[in-house]
């Protein structure tokens, strides 16, 4: 078992935890030395040993990988080691205010086609450098892209990454997000940095259709997809989609590598230009060759580890000074082959004459042009276009309309006046942040005041017709209550207990033709409202939660040796011909406890009735408090973990 530590990991002060994985926990810590926040990693001690070294293998290898780079659009590694008392092998790494690519998405956010080319040229910027160091991340999908609050895409988890030097991943193993890998990767063939192109070139085409390229209902249906099917054209699935994404995503996710692009700053480039392009027209800019530039345009960084090529008068003379090459000279005839020019025009130019004249007729233009500067009267700098004008009065507008629709509590009314603005600017920090802002109060007042009341109010009258064993008005009242708000835990524990009495009381009905035993004094409650589980102050909420890894099976939980809840499950399916087929479920019930001292034991039985994890915990409830039991598998063939933790009360 894992135990949540006490106060601190190493030198680094635990705050909370933000996480949980199968390698290990992460945590919100603060580093007393400089106080600083830090996002703390750690590796789980309680592994096999078949998985522990090559869980720590590859946590170390994410050390390794991040700890070389240093980038702004890649989460920074603070510090690695090991906790002395606990055993806890951690990794300290920036801590991102943020939501992940995949967090958005789920919650029901649409990228709009400027947004999502901004965000992936960003990412491509940040892998370019990760590759130009040697670091390929071999897992680029939606969940390890951080968006900041200002909108910033930042990559993280370099826990699969593959550094130049490193022998640990050889050829033919199988690694990494089978819904985002390159063809060469799922058959285990060499990788470099155009297997994270691919990979981002699935993530483009996620964000902007919201759907895949290769969907499947299982892992083999998706691999033959990925290796032996061609994407289909984005703008084909989203009609409303810009055309112009076409090519730049096809080409990122050719099966054959050396068609895609051969660097992430190539694709980064393409994908800023398209940025700044999908900026509005001016209305009389139909006819023009370029597109309405705005003041602020989508800052890309083209820094790569390439050097610079010559330009301006140095490209000129390395063309007329540099030697001949036969290997670089075109292998069909040129102009100047077919033109018979005279023998003096073809000898060969001293470099040295060359730079003599070149630099004389530069120094005589820069004397007519200073003579010209001193003649000439200054001046004033011209003013800007009427449309670069309008422009940023629109823009300034439009953000000041956001600022008092916010301040007015219009939420939904500053959230588009803000995306409206961020259009026109897409690097603007500030329209960013009122845009965040904005959706943030957008979620807060989704359920309002009303809502709560209306939701307070049926909890109520459920609970009183509960008392009065009136159990299907009760449950009618919790239904209504959970359509209002469907994370109402009280009213889904009530739910459930008006539904089970609501069962007993119709089997009793039935059985009343047949003589019944008299029943023991300890049973002499009213039917229908077990002593254990009745909703009256002095009692505690126990939680029992299981993410299931097997089929079936059933969950135990007794109270000083009295059952209080078993839970039988069953996530089969039937699958071809009516044949059965395992699955995968979560199992969550709530139950009461009368408060005080009780010795609690938690068991978990597979299908076959063979006991997966046991456990036994004496604890002091509380009266009105809350607790989790969570029953802790990481596979089919492992012990399961259990745990009981308080979380409020």
């Amino acid at each position: 078992m894992v135990a949540m530590p006490a106060s601190r990991i190493g030198r680094y002060e635990i705050v909370k935890p933000l996480g949980r994985g199968a390698m290990g926990v992460v945590y919100l810590a603060r580093d007393p030395i400089i106080d600083r926040r830090v996002a703390l990693k750690t590796l789980r001690v309680d592994l096999d040993d078949d998985v522990a070294g090559e869980f720590r293998e590859r946590f170390l290898r994410e050390a390794r990988a991040a700890g070389r780079i240093n980038h702004a659009g890649i989460v920074t590694i603070h510090d690695v080691g090991e906790d002395p008392e606990s055993g806890l092998v951690f990794i300290a790494m920036e801590y991102i205010e943020g939501m992940d690519l995949r967090q958005l998405m789920s919650s029901g956010y649409r990228f709009r086609p400027s947004e999502a080319a901004r965000i992936a040229a960003d990412v491509a910027r940040a892998l370019d450098y990760a590759h130009s160091m040697g670091v390929v991340h071999r897992d680029i999908k939606p969940a390890n892209i951080i968006l900041t609050r200002d909108g910033t895409a930042k990559i993280t988890d370099f826990g699969i990454a593959r550094v130049e030097s490193s022998n640990l991943t050889t050829e033919g193993q199988f690694i990494g997000t089978p819904n985002f890998m390159a063809p060469e990767q799922i058959t285990g063939k060499p990788v470099d940095g155009r297997a994270d192109i691919f990979s981002l070139g699935v993530v483009l085409f996620n964000l902007l259709t919201g759907q895949r390229p290769f969907p499947g209902d299982t892992l083999h249906e998706v691999t033959l997809k990925v290796v032996g099917e061609p994407s289909p054209i984005p703008s084909v699935v989203a009609p409303h989609l810009p055309s112009a994404f076409n090519p730049i995503i096809l080409k990122c996710l050719e099966k054959d590598p050396d068609r895609r692009f051969q660097t992430a700053a190539e694709l980064a480039n393409v994908l800023a230009a398209l940025a700044r392009s999908l900026t509005d027209r001016e209305p009389d800019d139909v006819a023009a060759t370029g597109v309405f530039q705005p003041d602020l345009a989508t800052v890309i960084d083209r820094t790569t580890g390439e050097p610079a090529q010559p330009t301006g008068l140095r490209a000129l003379l390395r063309d007329i000074t540099a030697p001949r090459r036969p290997a670089t000279k075109a292998a069909g005839p040129t102009v100047w082959d077919r033109l018979h020019l005279p023998e003096f025009m073809t000898w060969e130019i001293n470099p040295r004459w060359v730079r003599i004249l070149l630099a004389g007729w530069a120094i005589l233009w820069a004397g007519w042009i200073a003579a010209l500067a001193l003649q000439r009267p200054a001046a004033p700098d011209p003013a800007p276009r009427d449309a670069i004008i309008r422009s940023r009065h629109d823009t300034a507008r439009l953000l000041i309309e956001a600022r008092r629709r916010l301040h007015r509590g219009d939420a939904r009314g500053a959230e588009a006046a803000a995306a409206a603005a961020l259009d026109q600017v897409p690097a603007s920090a500030g329209a960013r942040t009122l845009l965040a802002r904005s959706r943030l109060a957008v979620e807060q007042v989704r359920l309002g005041e009303a809502a709560r009341e209306s939701v307070a109010r049926l909890v109520a009258e459920g609970r009183e017709s509960y008392r009065e064993r009136q159990y299907a008005t009760a449950a009618e009242r919790f239904e209504q209550a959970l359509a209002i708000d469907p994370t109402n835990e009280v009213a889904a524990s009530y739910l459930e207990l008006a539904r089970e009495r609501r069962q007993g009381r119709a089997a009793a009905a039935r059985a009343v033709a047949r003589p019944a035993p008299t029943p023991p004094v300890a049973a002499a409650a009213p039917a229908g409202e077990p002593e254990q589980v009745a909703p009256v102050p002095g009692n505690a909420r126990i939680t029992i939660a299981f993410n299931s890894p097997i089929a079936s099976g059933g969950i135990l939980v007794t109270v000083d040796g009295a059952t209080l809840a078993e839970i039988p499950f069953d996530f089969t399916t039937k699958g071809l011909f009516g044949a059965r087929r395992g699955g995968t479920g979560a199992v969550k019930r709530v139950v009461l406890v009368p408060s005080g001292r009780h010795s609690i034991t938690a068991a978990l039985r597979d299908g076959e009735g063979a006991l997966r994890g046991s456990q036994t915990f004496d604890r002091e409830l509380p009266a009105n408090s809350d607790w989790t039991l969570r029953f802790d598998l990481p596979s089919k063939d492992a012990t399961a973990t259990v745990f009981l933790v308080r979380v409020s009360g």
